[in-house]
C-alpha cells in the first residue's frame, strides 16, 4: 500500500521535541531554532515533519492556519489503526517510544537553557535517605493508584457503548502529555507563548472546517475561535455574547446622548455620531432602510443585524472623525459605562424603559447548559422558550414560528435562537437551513436575533462533507475492514449550511477524540467576542497581544489541551480522508447497531426492543427485519458493502449522528412504570458503579429519561411502538448506545446482541420473580486463607424463580470453618438452602451481601452465614424455541489460583446440570481468564445430551478430554482437561413451558 501524497506539517510544538538540534540564548532576547526530521509511522501511516522555526514574534511563525487535509491511501480504513492506541493497546510500543523521545528532548531543553546554571538536585542528594524514601513512597502510591484505576470505565473496549467517550487519538494524547511537562497556562501569552499560538491555530482550523471565513480583507467578516474546557462553557459564552450584543446599540446611542460625553467630544462630533446611518428594517415594508442612529426606535436598536452591531461603535467613531487614540478610548469607555455589562440587566432595562424581559429559544431537548446560562446571566429560567420537537425529535419549525410570532406581536426582544447539531440523546440534527430562513423572514418583520449552533457533539461530522470520500473499489477488505457510510441527504444538507450560525460550539473532546478538557467556541464574526471581554492588565498587554483569556469565563486553563488538539488535527486531517473517515466508519457501526436493536428480540421472546429513530419511509417493518436477517445480521463488512440492498438500507436508516436510542418492554405490558423499571434494571446490569468490578459487566450501555412534555408527539408515537399508551403525560426511561468505535466488526455487533438479549432475560426475571428460598450445592474445598468455597445454583425448570444457572464464590463466617469441613467430609454432596426468602437477582448482585443458609438434611446447628465474594456466571435459562443444542458439549470453567471448577452450560431442554472439579488449571488457560471464566467446547462430545435407556447420563465418561476455547486476544486454543471429581449431576426437563 502506497501513500498517495505526503503532507508536510508546517507546525509542531516545542512540546513535541523530536530531534531538537539546538537552542541559542542571550540576555537581550532569545530565538528558538527547532529542526524536525522525524518519521511518524503508525502501522501504515507515514508522516514527515520538516524544519521550522519559532521566533519571539509568534505572528511570523509558519503555522498551518487552514484546516489540514488527510492523506489518501488505497485502503483508507487501514490508516485509522495508526491514529489510536487501540482497544488492546496494540500500539503501546509506538506510544512508549514516541513519548520517551519527547521526554528526553524535554529534559534536553531544560539542560540547554543557560547550560552554565548549576544543578539543584545533585547526585549526593539523590543518594540520601530522605530522597530515596520519598521516591519509593511516590512509586508505591502511584502503582496503587494504577491498580485502583482498573475500576474505571473501560471506554476503550468494544463492549463499552454508553456515554460520548472513547479512546483518544495518539497524537492528541502525546501532544497533551508532552505539553503538560511545560505546564503552560493559556490565560495569557507571557505564561504560554507557544501554546497560546497553538490555541489561535486550533481556533482558525475549526472556523475554517465549520465553513467560516478566516481570511482578513476589506469588507470581509472574519471569524474567530478558541478553546474552552467544554461545550457547556462555550454555550454559556455564546449566549452571554448574544445578550450583550443585543443591547449594545442602545449603549452606543446613550453614550452619545449622555451630557458627560461633551467632556470627550465636541457638539459637532456628537451630532455626526448620532447621524451615523445604520441598516434596519422598518417592520412594515419588509425592506432594509438606512436610518440615522438618532432616529432609530428602541425596537429597531434591539433588532439590528449581528454584523451591523459589531461594526457600530467603529462606524460611529469613523463618522465623527476621531483621530486621537486617547479620545477614542475615552468614548469606548463611555459606551462601556452605558452597557448592560456595566449597569446590569435590571437597571439597564429600567433606565431604557424596556418593559418586556428578553427571551431566547432552544429546542425542548436542549443541553442543561442553556437554562444554566440563562440563570447565570440574570435572565431567569423562564427566559428560555423551549421549542417542541417533531416526530423525528428535531426542532419543530412550526412551533418556533409560533413562539417568535408571539414575541413579535408583544414586542418581546429575542436574544438568540439555538439549533442543536447532534442532540446527545436523540442524535438529532436540527434543520439549521430552515431555521436560518425563518430568522431572515422575521428580520424583515422587525424581529432579529443571533443564531447559535450547539454542535458540541456533532461538530466534527462536518469533516464528512469536506473533500472527496476515499474510493472503496480497490480496498483490501480483509479482517478489520469497515466501510465508510455517508450522512443521510437531510443531515448532509444541514452540515453544508452550518456556517449560517453566528456561533458554533464544538467539542474536540467528543467526536474530535481528544483528551478532556477540550471544548471550543467559534464566532462567525470575530468582533462578537469583544462584547464579553474583560481587559485585566494581568492578562492583557495591548491590542497586539494574542492572549485569549480575556474573552471568556475561564481564567487559568491548560495549554496542553490546544496542543493535543492541534497535533491531532495536523496528523489526521479535517476532511473525509481524516476525521471524516473515522466518523464515516463509526456511522457504519451505528447503523449496524440500529439493525441489531430492531431485530434483537426473537419472535417468541417475552420482550420487544424498539429503536427510537423511525424506519426510512420506503421500508416496512416486516421488510426491514427480513432484509436485516437475510443480508446484514452476522455478515462480514465486505459482504454487506458488496450487497447493494444491504448497504443502501444502511445509508438510509438509523440516527443522524452515531447515537442509537431504544426502549425495551415486556410483551403485552401497557404499564409505563413497569417499562421504566425494566430500563433501570438494564442500566444496573450494564454499568459500573463505585465499588463494583468491571470484569462482571460484559456490556455497558447508558440509560436516560425522556421528559414527556419536552418530547411531545414524537415520544407519544414511540410509546405506541413499544406497546404503551399513546399519551404525553408520563416520562419514559430509555437506553442509549453511543458508537465511537470505528473498528467494530458486524459479527461482534450481533454477538453483542446475543449478550444483550440474555441480560434482558435476567432483568425480566429480577422484576417478575417472587421472593423464595434457594438451593446451592458446594462444589469445592474450603480455602484455608479466606474461608471461601465455590457454589452452584440448583436449577429447576418447573418454577420460574429457579430457572437459572449460577456459579458463585462465597466466604463462610469466621468460627464456622471447621463445621463446614466436617460436613463436606461427611457427605459427597452438600446442599445449602437459604433460610430467608430472596429475590435471586438482588441476592446475587448485591456486593458483599450476607445471607444465612442451612445444610439440607443436616442438624439444626448446621446453619452458616455466607458472604458473597464473586459471581462468575449468572444466567436465566433461555426458553426460546429458536435455541438449539450446540455442536459440542459446552462447559464453563472458572476458579482461582488454587481451585478450578467446570460447570455444564444448559441450552435447549431437556438438558442436564453437571459440575466437576479439575485436577489443575488447563494449559494455556491463563489465571486472568480463569478468574473471569471462559466457555469451552469438549471437542469429541456432541452437544445433544447423552442418553441410555431414555435416561440422560453424564457425557464425561473419561478422566481427560480435549477442549477448545477462545483465549486472550480471541485466539482459538486447544488444550486438554483432567477431571478430578464429578460433584453433581442432574437431568433438567422442560416441565414448565413458559418464560
Amino acid at each position: 500500500m502506497l501513500c498517495a501524497k505526503r503532507r508536510t506539517l508546517s507546525v509542531f510544538s516545542l512540546v513535541l521535541l523530536f530531534n531538537t538540534e539546538g537552542i541559542y540564548c542571550d540576555h537581550s532576547f532569545s530565538v528558538v531554532f527547532i529542526y524536525f526530521y522525524f518519521n511518524y509511522i503508525f502501522l501504515h501511516l507515514h508522516r514527515t515533519f520538516q524544519h521550522f522555526s519559532i521566533s519571539q514574534d509568534m505572528s511570523n511563525t509558519n503555522i498551518e492556519q487552514n484546516a489540514p487535509s488527510g492523506d489518501a491511501y488505497e485502503s483508507q480504513w487501514e490508516a485509522l489503526s495508526g491514529w489510536f492506541l487501540g482497544p488492546r493497546g496494540e500500539n503501546y510500543d509506538i506510544f512508549l517510544e514516541t513519548f520517551k523521545s519527547l521526554l528526553e528532548n524535554h529534559v534536553n531543553l531544560r539542560n540547554m537553557y543557560f547550560p552554565s546554571d548549576p544543578p539543584y538536585i545533585t547526585d549526593e542528594v539523590r543518594k540520601s535517605k530522605p530522597f530515596v524514601s520519598e521516591v519509593a513512597q511516590m512509586q508505591q502510591i502511584l502503582l496503587q493508584s494504577c491498580k485502583e484505576m482498573g475500576g474505571n470505565v473501560p471506554f476503550f473496549s468494544p463492549r463499552y457503548q454508553a456515554h460520548m467517550s472513547w479512546d483518544n487519538t495518539l497524537p492528541s494524547l502525546l501532544g497533551y502529555m508532552s505539553a503538560m511537562l511545560f505546564n503552560q497556562n493559556n490565560v495569557e501569552s507571557t505564561s504560554s507563548p507557544v501554546t497560546t499560538l497553538y490555541e489561535q491555530t486550533v481556533g482558525k482550523q475549526l472556523c475554517k472546517m465549520l465553513g467560516y471565513n478566516i481570511d482578513s480583507g476589506e469588507d470581509k467578516v472574519v471569524s474567530w475561535g478558541y478553546v474552552t474546557c467544554g461545550g457547556s462553557i462555550a454555550n454559556i459564552e455564546a449566549l452571554w455574547a448574544s445578550r450583550n450584543l443585543k443591547f449594545a446599540p442602545m449603549a452606543v446611542k446613550n453614550a452619545l446622548e449622555n451630557k458627560n460625553t461633551l467632556n470627550i467630544l465636541s457638539v459637532e462630533q456628537i451630532a455626526k455620531g448620532l447621524a451615523t446611518e445604520v441598516v434596519v428594517y422598518d417592520g412594515t415594508s419588509e425592506k432594509l432602510t438606512k436610518v440615522p442612529l438618532k432616529k432609530c426606535t428602541k425596537w429597531q436598536l434591539l433588532n439590528m443585524d449581528v454584523d451591523e452591531i459589531c461594526n457600530l461603535a467603529d462606524n460611529v467613531i469613523l463618522n465623527m472623525h476621531v483621530s486621537n487614540n486617547r479620545t477614542e478610548s475615552q468614548f469606548k469607555k463611555s459606551i462601556e459605562n452605558e452597557s448592560v455589562v456595566n449597569i446590569g440587566i435590571f437597571d439597564f432595562m429600567k433606565q431604557n424603559g424596556l418593559k418586556n424581559s428578553p427571551k431566547y429559544t432552544c429546542p425542548a431537548n436542549n443541553h442543561y447548559s442553556w437554562p444554566k446560562g440563562g440563570t447565570i446571566l440574570g435572565l431567569g429560567s423562564d427566559a428560555l422558550l423551549p421549542i417542541g420537537l417533531d416526530k423525528d425529535f428535531r426542532q419543530d419549525v412550526d412551533d418556533l414560528i409560533k413562539r417568535l410570532t408571539a414575541c413579535l406581536k408583544k414586542k418581546i426582544p429575542v436574544i438568540s435562537a439555538t439549533v442543536v447539531i447532534g442532540s446527545t440523546e436523540e442524535s438529532a440534527v436540527d434543520p439549521i437551513k430552515n431555521i436560518h430562513a425563518i430568522r431572515e423572514n422575521f428580520r424583515k418583520k422587525g424581529l432579529n436575533f443571533a443564531l447559535l449552533a450547539d454542535a458540541a457533539w456533532g461538530g466534527y461530522f462536518k469533516t464528512m462533507v469536506i473533500g472527496p470520500v476515499a474510493s472503496e473499489d480497490k480496498v483490501t477488505r480483509q479482517a478489520g475492514y469497515v466501510p465508510h457510510c455517508p450522512l443521510t441527504p437531510y443531515v448532509e444538507e444541514q452540515y453544508k449550511n452550518l456556517q449560517l450560525a453566528d456561533t458554533i460550539t464544538i467539542d474536540p473532546h467528543k467526536t474530535g477524540f481528544c483528551p478532556f478538557p477540550g471544548g471550543a467556541l467559534c464566532y462567525r464574526n470575530g468582533k462578537m467576542r469583544y462584547n464579553i471581554a474583560v481587559y485585566d492588565p494581568k492578562v492583557f498587554h495591548g491590542e497586539g497581544d494574542p492572549s485569549m483569556g480575556v474573552f471568556g469565563i475561564q481564567g487559568s486553563k491548560p495549554g496542553a489541551a490546544p496542543a493535543g488538539i492541534l497535533m491531532s488535527h495536523n496528523v489526521i486531517g479535517l476532511d473525509n480522508l481524516g476525521y471524516g473517515r473515522i466518523l464515516g466508519q463509526c456511522t457504519t457501526v451505528t447503523k449496524l447497531f440500529y439493525c441489531l436493536w430492531l431485530t434483537v428480540a426473537r419472535d417468541d421472546d417475552p420482550f420487544l426492543c424498539v429503536p427510537l429513530q423511525n424506519l426510512p419511509k420506503s421500508y416496512t417493518m416486516k421488510g426491514a427485519k427480513q432484509l436485516i436477517k437475510n443480508k446484514i445480521a452476522h455478515r462480514s463488512m465486505n459482504e454487506i458493502y458488496s450487497d447493494k440492498d444491504a448497504f443502501e438500507f444502511l445509508k438510509a436508516c438509523g440516527p443522524d449522528t452515531m447515537i442509537n436510542t431504544f426502549g425495551v418492554n415486556l410483551k403485552g405490558n401497557t404499564d409505563i412504570a413497569l417499562t421504566n423499571k425494566l430500563q433501570l434494571a438494564l442500566s444496573h446490569a450494564m454499568n459500573i458503579y463505585v465499588g463494583s468490578s468491571a470484569k462482571r459487566v460484559p456490556l455497558i450501555l447508558m440509560q436516560s429519561c425522556f421528559d414527556a412534555k419536552k418530547h411531545g408527539i414524537g415520544l407519544a408515537l414511540f410509546k405506541e411502538k413499544l406497546g404503551l399508551p399513546n399519551e404525553q403525560e408520563n416520562d419514559l426511561n430509555i437506553m442509549i448506545n453511543t458508537c465511537m468505535n470505528p473498528w467494530q466488526s458486524n459479527e461482534s455487533i450481533f454477538m453483542t446482541g446475543n449478550l444483550f438479549r440474555l441480560i434482558v432475560l435476567n432483568c425480566i426475571g429480577r422484576l417478575q420473580d417472587t421472593d423464595v428460598e434457594h438451593r446451592f450445592v458446594v462444589v469445592s474445598d474450603i480455602d484455608d486463607d479466606d474461608n471461601s468455597v465455590f457454589i452452584e445454583y440448583l436449577t429447576d425448570a418447573s418454577a420460574k424463580e429457579h430457572q437459572y444457572q449460577i456459579s458463585a464464590k462465597v466466604s463462610i463466617e469466621k468460627g464456622k470453618k471447621r463445621d463446614m469441613i466436617r460436613i463436606l467430609q461427611k457427605s459427597s454432596l452438600t446442599v445449602l438452602e437459604t433460610i430467608d426468602k430472596h429475590n435471586l437477582y438482588d441476592l446475587m448482585h448485591t456486593p458483599d451481601v450476607e445471607f444465612s443458609v442451612a445444610v439440607s438434611g443436616g442438624s439444626s446447628d448446621d446453619i452458616f452465614k455466607l458472604n458473597l465474594v464473586d459471581v462468575p456466571r449468572y444466567q436465566r435459562l433461555d426458553r426460546s424455541t429458536s435455541v438449539g443444542y450446540p455442536k459440542h458439549q459446552t462447559y464453563f470453567i472458572y476458579g482461582d489460583e488454587k481451585r478450578t471448577v467446570m460447570s455444564h452450560v444448559i441450552s435447549k431442554l431437556p438438558d442436564f446440570q453437571h459440575t466437576v472439579t479439575l485436577a489443575n488449571r488447563p494449559n494455556s488457560l491463563t489465571p486472568v481468564l480463569q478468574d473471569v471464566g471462559v466457555m469451552i467446547d469438549i471437542l469429541d462430545i456432541e452437544g445433544t445430551p447423552l442418553t441410555v435407556n431414555n435416561e440422560i447420563i453424564s457425557p464425561l465418561q473419561r478422566s481427560s478430554y480435549g477442549v477448545s476455547f477462545k483465549g486472550e486476544l480471541y485466539v482459538t486454543i486447544q488444550t486438554s482437561i483432567s477431571i478430578d471429581n464429578s460433584v453433581y449431576f442432574n437431568p433438567i426437563f422442560d416441565n414448565m413451558n413458559c418464560h
